[in-house]
């Protein structure tokens, strides 16, 4: 790595890498396993640095990157055999009823749950627009997608996300 190499490396990193491990938290929901994910991103943003060819910003290029790592992450057998882990773990310490456990939830957690059952590529529009806070131009373009895609996605996202919360409502006749 040449000197010149390193202090580009340095400055995008310093520049975009908060934004790019909040966006990896937003998928992941592991302050520990998005900075894991973050470093993942730089690193194959540096190896893959010759291969930009300056056709969108260096920030689009990251999040586009930093996606696809967490993506892959969410996929891979690690990340599943965790989620089960975790799952019966909760299940078995837990001596609540369902109620209880519903009722203790916060608005938040619920909130990002009934995200994580919208297809992906709401998902992603919503995590980009919302939380990593690009406009829709930069969405477009770290997605791949034209302009009008990109909003009618999020249009029919947030008519999705509406519909899960209310179906959701249902849940404080039990408290």
């Amino acid at each position: 790595m040449t000197t010149h190499e390193e202090e580009h490396l340095q400055q995008v990193m310093q520049q975009y890498g908060d934004e790019i491990l909040r966006l990896c938290y937003t998928y992941v929901h592991s302050w520990q396993t998005a900075e894991d994910l973050t470093q993942e991103t730089f690193l194959k943003f540096y190896r893959a640095s010759g291969k930009f060819r300056g056709e969108s910003t260096v920030k689009t290029y990251l999040f586009r990157i930093a996606i696809n790592v967490c993506k892959d992450y969410l996929s891979s057998w690690k990340y599943q055999k965790i989620q089960l882990s975790n799952t019966l773990t909760t299940f078995l310490k837990s001596k609540d009823n369902l109620e209880q456990i519903i009722v203790e939830k916060s608005e938040q957690q619920l909130l990002v749950e009934k995200i994580e059952q919208l297809p992906l590529k709401y998902k992603d529009v919503l995590m980009l627009y919302y939380y990593a806070e690009l406009p829709i131009a930069e969405v477009a373009e770290t997605l791949g997608l034209p302009v009008n895609t990109v909003k009618t996605r999020l249009r029919r996202a947030r008519v999705q996300l509406k519909l899960k919360i209310e179906e959701g409502e249902d849940f404080s006749e039990f408290a």
